[in-house]
């Protein structure tokens, strides 16, 4: 004879919460399946994309802040290529120099003047430096803009690869032009600068947004562990009770069967 009472239904009952709460624990997750919580679901897969978007948006950041100082640093290389130049071009007025001395120091600035050839072909990820483009970096939901300057051209303009130090008529241009040069290469770290300032600004802006919309998320979508717990804790004894109330009303009815018959 099968006997049911209200304990088997709150039996039932709390072993299927019983389960829920272990696979809760199990994952880490207050919602596992539409099931749970849709509203709560929707909410948490659209906070879910954000971070994604978010989470991108700062690696294209730190791309373009590291792209910013390698430009930087490959700038400041030729200007101190360029300040040595100055140098030697100074050197060259000295009156004591003979043709041959003069010579020598058009030697070593030819050095000079190849390295910076050789530091206009840098590079950033196989990427060319030092060129004309407007690169854009997406943040997620804006983006930053980095501007590059054909130098190579720049330098030519200024006519600084046909720098002569060995005519000393020729010193005064050769100071022009290579302080128009520096002059022109300190804008352009100047410009470098900021951008670096803005990318940073921006990475710092999208880390908290990042770190907001992850505490959303967790509050929608992640268990409480402790909670968890001792409802389960709650939950195991109220499913234990149930279990002697049925065995004992099962007892009861088999010893009333048995006076019956």
């Amino acid at each position: 004879m099968k006997v049911n009472t209200p304990n088997t239904n709150i039996l039932n009952n709390v072993l299927q919460q019983q389960q829920k709460l272990a696979q809760q624990q199990a994952t880490g997750k207050r919602i596992n399946s539409a099931a749970d919580d849709s509203a709560g679901l929707q909410i948490a897969n659209r906070l879910s994309s954000t971070l994604n978007a978010q989470g991108q948006g700062q690696r294209n950041l730190a791309d373009g802040i590291a792209f910013a100082r390698v430009y930087d640093q490959a700038l400041q290389g030729i200007n101190d290529n360029v300040l040595e130049l100055e140098r030697l071009t100074i050197a060259a007025g000295n009156g004591i120099y003979n043709d041959a001395d003069r010579q020598a120091l058009q030697t070593e600035a030819n050095g000079y003047l190849a390295n910076i050839q050789q530091g206009l072909g840098a590079e950033f990820a196989g990427k060319a430096l030092f060129t004309d483009s407007n690169l854009t970096f997406n943040a997620g939901e804006s983006s930053v803009a980095l501007q590059t300057t054909d130098l190579s051209a720049v330098l030519a303009d200024q006519n600084l690869f046909n720098l002569d130090i060995t005519q000393p008529a020729n010193q005064a241009n050769n100071l022009a032009t290579l302080r128009s040069t520096a002059e022109q290469l300190g804008a352009f770290q100047a410009d470098i600068g900021a951008s670096i300032n803005a990318f940073q600004g921006t990475a710092n802006a999208v880390s908290g947004q990042q770190v907001a919309t992850a505490e959303a998320r967790s509050r929608i979508a992640d268990l409480d562990f402790a909670k968890a717990s001792a409802e389960r804790a709650a939950n195991g004894i109220l499913a234990q009770s149930s279990i002697n109330v049925a065995m004992q009303a099962r007892v009861t009815s088999e010893q009333a069967l048995s006076l019956l018959s």
